[in-house]
């Protein structure tokens, strides 16, 4: 059967592909050819590649509908080309099947290569577009949900860069963003100390920004939830014991509907023109505002501490302006509180930070396997005993 073949399986998915045309003629052949071999392939997910489909007719369609239904979960559809995409558009199948577009590919040769990063790099495409390539282990549903998230934070008038597709370049994903003529906030931190208190302000006033504004949670997913996921994926380096009172630690916050970055620190806030743009946007989420402060706490307060050279490299900036701009954070953001409030939140922050620190098998993809252990046994000796202390303690 030319038109149908198996592309690849694995223990949970089977992906088929269709070549050339599926029209009346050929429609019963090949539904007859896919039954069989799902029949002797009967892993967890379907995926249909379309990529080398030129046409299908209402024949086909009709095949496509015994799939759906025959299958327990939503079928991927992959790769599909303009053409046959317009036909499922017109015809509702795009909202029967997972459906996905053929991707645009480029090649990084001639592109330049504007910054590297642990998640991947960025490169200039042209005067107008920078394109963010992800590592080639990158699943590309977690780029098109950081697209996803990207779109949806600027829809709720967070300022971010503008961001369009999710590309192929070379054999990684990438999304296209507009391109920010802007350095981080690290760099101008850094380098114009005379602008120093003013850009400062614009950074704790983007956080409370982002504060103030009440995510959707149709589209926003839950910082906790996304923290418990992370601790299932920490085993390897926790015992059990270990891992629940990690996970009782994290439910214990209180809920709330609030937007969160996920990493806020000023290497992930570009400066253009005076004003601030969010960049990094794959953890924004919903949740209590102290998973952000942590998550500032574990780059400009525990890393310095545990790793001075580490947290220089990762936040761009010497240690001693990391440390200045946490305290210039803590002071102004919680401004209208006591001193002795501050300190006891600042407290809080800092001790519930380690979180972030123990979670360095997933946070810390990328960095020296030295580090996320060294991140593992600082949370063991220094951390895991204080939870019992500090569970249910979050009051503000």
């Amino acid at each position: 059967m030319d038109v149908l073949k198996i592309k690849e399986k694995n223990d949970k998915t089977l992906t088929v592909a269709f070549e050339g045309h599926v029209t009346r003629e050929n429609a019963a052949e090949v539904e007859e050819e896919f039954f069989r071999l799902r029949g002797e392939n009967k892993q967890e997910n379907l995926v249909l590649d379309f990529e080398k489909l030129d046409y299908i007719s209402s024949a086909g369609l009709r095949v496509l509908v015994k799939i759906a239904k025959s299958e327990p979960k939503r079928v991927v559809m992959t790769d599909i080309s303009p053409d046959v995409y317009e036909v499922l558009d017109d015809t509702g199948f795009v909202r029967m099947f997972d459906a996905r577009k053929a991707l645009k590919q480029y090649s990084s040769e001639g592109f330049e290569l504007l910054g590297q990063g642990a998640n991947g790099a960025v490169y200039r495409v042209d005067n107008e577009n920078v394109i963010k390539v992800f590592q080639k282990s990158a699943p590309i549903e977690d780029i098109e949900r950081e697209r996803n998230l990207s779109q949806q934070a600027l829809l709720e008038k967070i300022p971010t860069a503008i961001s369009y597709t999710v590309v192929k370049v070379d054999d990684c994903y990438g999304i296209m963003y507009e391109l920010i003529d802007a350095k981080p906030l690290s760099i101008g931190l850094k380098e114009k100390p005379e602008d120093y208190d003013h850009n400062v302000e614009l950074y704790i006033s983007l956080l409370k920004k982002i504060h103030e504004t009440e995510g959707d949670p149709e589209y926003f997913p839950s910082i906790k939830q996304i923290y418990l996921n992370g601790l299932d994926d920490c085993r390897d380096y926790y015992t059990e014991d270990e891992i629940e009172k990690l996970k009782a630690l994290v439910r214990s916050v209180p809920d709330s509907k609030t937007l969160i970055h996920g990493d806020y620190h000023p290497n992930n806030i570009m400066l253009q023109d005076g004003e601030l743009l969010l960049i990094d946007m794959g953890d924004m989420s919903i949740g209590h505002p102290i998973f952000d402060f942590l998550s500032t706490a574990s780059t400009q307060v525990n890393l310095v501490k545990l790793n001075k050279e580490f947290a220089e490299a990762h936040t761009k900036m010497p240690a001693e302006l990391i440390t200045k701009t946490w305290r210039r954070l803590i002071d102004g953001y919680f401004a209208d509180r006591s001193e002795e409030d501050r300190a006891r939140i600042e407290e809080q922050i800092v001790i519930f930070s380690r979180l972030k620190v123990a979670m360095a098998p997933i946070y810390g993809r990328g960095v020296a396997q030295e580090i996320i252990q060294a991140s593992v046994d600082d949370a063991k000796a220094n951390f895991l005993p204080a939870i019992d202390d500090l569970i249910g303690s979050v009051d503000w």
